[in-house]
């Protein structure tokens, strides 16, 4: 191997290397309570079993894993009005999940079952789920 083409394996090693550890990082707070698992069981991301797969949430409805029997009403209600996962929903939910389905739904009092808060990082964590998907 001649010297520009080890340089450049080192830097593609370098750059997958930065690129799975910034995707670890994103994915650490979600873990607790979600996984991405394909649909032939393959789990692509490790993860809790609490939350429902994430996988394929790009574009899916709300409420929109069957397997999944835990969601919140309103959740359920916000999906069922046709309120998909867009990059701009996904990330105005994980700042603030509760606001983003009182706004959703209309309801004042609505609540999302989901406690945690992602005010930063949120478009890259969709990219990352989207890529996961594909």
């Amino acid at each position: 191997m001649n010297t520009s083409s080890f340089l450049l394996a080192c830097a593609f090693s370098l750059g997958f290397a930065s690129s799975v550890a910034a995707n670890d990082a994103l994915w650490r707070d979600c873990r607790t309570c979600h996984a991405v698992v394909a649909p032939d069981g393959t789990e692509l991301a490790r993860g809790g079993r609490s939350g429902p797969n994430l996988y394929g949430i790009a574009n899916r409805p709300l409420a929109g894993d069957s397997a999944y029997r835990f969601y919140s009403n309103d959740l359920r209600a916000a999906g069922a009005a046709g309120k998909r996962w867009t990059e701009d929903d996904f990330v105005a939910y994980l700042a603030n999940p509760d606001q983003f389905l009182q706004s959703a739904t209309g309801n004042p009092q609505a609540e999302s079952g989901m406690h945690v808060q992602l005010r930063s990082n949120a478009r890259d964590l969709f990219a990352y789920l989207r890529g996961l998907s594909n």
